[in-house]
């Protein structure tokens, strides 16, 4: 078929595709695949996607393949989205251990909500109310809301380490436990659900739906301009505001991104500068440094106490790693401590934070009035080492160790300082991890590979403008006018990738077997632009 017909093709189907009775139409290439996916997968991908700032084709590899340079965590499916869900509180949280339904992280701040006695109108959430004691029973609201997330800690990775999650299996027992929660959009990645988290909305209306994504002609980072880019107002937001500032909300992470859980701060109208606590670089919002701290962008809506770096530094919990492995050698399972950011990336960190964060509850006051208050804390090793090592490697099964002790110590610091039966914890995870793909038998698709290789099919050497601008891990940004320009559409493009096989993905000097050289690397690739249209996501809740 010549360039002209597939174009023709890809506007007819764009004029039958609400029609109740798929055409003949519908059989075509991109379409079918689309809609030859796992509904609920196509689901989780709408919901994930921006009219305006997701990029202009979304792509999905075929399962278990992935499309990243290390071990990456976007995408659709169930190891990737399923996550541990997990609220308990005496006096508040009865203990009715798991519950079937199923249920998205869209839900957490509608339930925090329900708990206050405040009405939070979560665009995309509901109260859980099966995981509450009713209403009429449960004393008054909780002191204290903690909501503790383990960045990477989908259940693939606790699944696949759940002989060392003792403290998370007692409290299962002891509270409510979501056994089919799942983050519920795509791409499931840290701003994106952190967003969602927080303000009971899917990316679609928050407008975080990747680590870059589309301001007009430009691409930025999440929190390139603070709080800014976070559409929707979070539950913190708006309790803290109705409570006149008098709550008391915080947070301990390390990058900008965990903050689309928290609140915008004072950024937004009537807001204070709530506590935030994080770890990064002046230079970039995605990345960890060296001490906690607050970037200057951010200063003017937060604040960040003074004493946050007086503690025991990170160096007197090197021993957590060093001894994982019942030698004491200066090494991490043969890695060298301190050539992983200073021990950062290492087991050390978890008490290390752990330690800050009773600290700050204890200073600050958290749960010490009437008045309920807001804490919020993300962990973000499970993520690190899952992109260094996958969820299989022995230095995952370390750290899962220690953050279920870490939950443990927590649980005892909070019936100590705020009293059991006077706060909620709630603890989930932002998405799950990569498995190795020795363990999945994936095929790993490089971003570099693909953006050369659909450079060289669709731009033109003629300018310096390049119609392919960047390759995500479930995403193509393109410059739409330079590719027409060049004489193709989006849906030219999304054929190619369709037709993309192992033999097109391998790099140079790869060699793929003969037998699979044909194979298809990806399950689909939808023009943004055509998504709301799909015949088979009329059903789309």
């Amino acid at each position: 078929m010549n360039r002209f017909a597939r174009f023709a093709v890809a506007v007819l189907l764009l004029l039958v595709a609400s029609a109740p009775v798929r055409s003949s139409a519908g059989a075509s290439k991109v379409v079918e695949a689309a809609c030859s996916m796992p509904h609920e997968y196509l689901v989780r991908v709408w919901r994930g996607t921006h009219p305006s700032r997701s990029a202009e084709l979304l792509v999905i590899p075929k399962e278990p393949n992935f499309l990243g340079s290390s071990y990456p965590h976007s995408g659709p499916w169930d190891y990737l989205q399923r996550v541990p869900f997990l609220w308990y509180g005496p006096g508040y949280i009865p203990p009715v251990g798991a519950i079937e339904r199923p249920v998205t992280v869209a839900d957490i701040s509608p339930t925090q909500g329900e708990l206050l006695g405040f009405d939070f109108d979560a665009p995309d959430g509901s109260p859980l109310k099966e995981a509450l004691v009713p209403a009429a029973e449960r004393p008054d609201p909780p002191k204290l809301i903690v909501e503790v997330v383990w960045d990477a800690g989908g259940r693939a990775v606790t699944d696949e380490w759940w002989d060392k999650m003792q403290v998370l299996r007692s409290l299962i027992e002891e509270g409510a436990w979501y056994e089919n929660a799942t983050v519920g959009s795509s791409p499931s990645i840290t701003p994106a659900t952190h967003a969602t988290m927080g303000t009971g909305a899917f990316p679609r209306r928050t407008g975080q739906v990747d680590s870059e994504f589309r301001l007009g002609p430009r691409l930025e980072r999440a929190g390139q301009l603070g709080p800014a880019l976070l559409n929707l107002p979070t539950f913190a937001d708006l309790y803290d505001r109705a409570m006149g500032n008098e709550p008391i909300v915080g947070m301990i992470a390390t990058v900008t991104w965990h903050l689309n859980m928290m609140s915008h701060g004072r950024l937004w109208g009537g807001g204070d500068k709530d506590i935030a606590i994080m770890r990064t670089t002046e230079e970039d919002e995605g990345a960890e440094g060296v001490r906690w701290n607050l970037q200057a962008k951010n200063s003017p809506f937060y604040s960040l106490p003074d004493y946050v770096n007086d503690f025991p530094q990170l160096d007197s919990y090197f021993d957590v790693a060093d001894l994982a492995d019942g030698t004491q050698d200066g090494l991490w399972r043969g890695h060298d401590i301190a050539e992983l950011r200073g021990g950062f990336d290492t087991p050390a960190r978890i008490p290390y934070q752990t330690r800050l964060i009773e600290e700050v509850i204890s200073r600050e006051g958290f749960g010490d009035d009437d008045v309920p208050d807001l804490f919020f804390t993300n962990y973000k090793l499970i993520d690190e080492v899952g992109h260094h090592f996958s969820l299989n490697g022995i230095e995952m099964g370390d750290t899962m160790a220690e953050q279920d002790a870490a939950l443990g110590r927590l649980v005892d610091f909070l019936d100590e300082e705020v009293g059991e039966g006077s706060y909620v914890l709630i603890v989930t995870a932002d998405h799950g991890h990569q498995y190795d793909p020795e363990v999945s038998g994936a095929f790993q698709i490089t971003p570099g590979q693909l953006a050369e290789d659909l450079t060289a099919e669709f731009d033109d050497d003629d300018d310096d403008v390049p119609a392919i601008q960047l390759v995500r891990t479930s995403q193509v940004y393109i410059d739409v006018e330079e590719l027409g320009s060049n004489g193709f559409t989006v849906e030219d493009v999304a054929e190619y990738v369709v037709d993309y096989t192992k033999a097109d993905a391998a790099p140079t000097g790869v060699r793929v077997p003969e037998s699979e050289a044909d194979d298809a690397v990806f399950a689909a690739a939808i023009p943004k632009a055509a998504i709301d249209d799909l015949p088979c996501l009329e059903a789309r809740e």
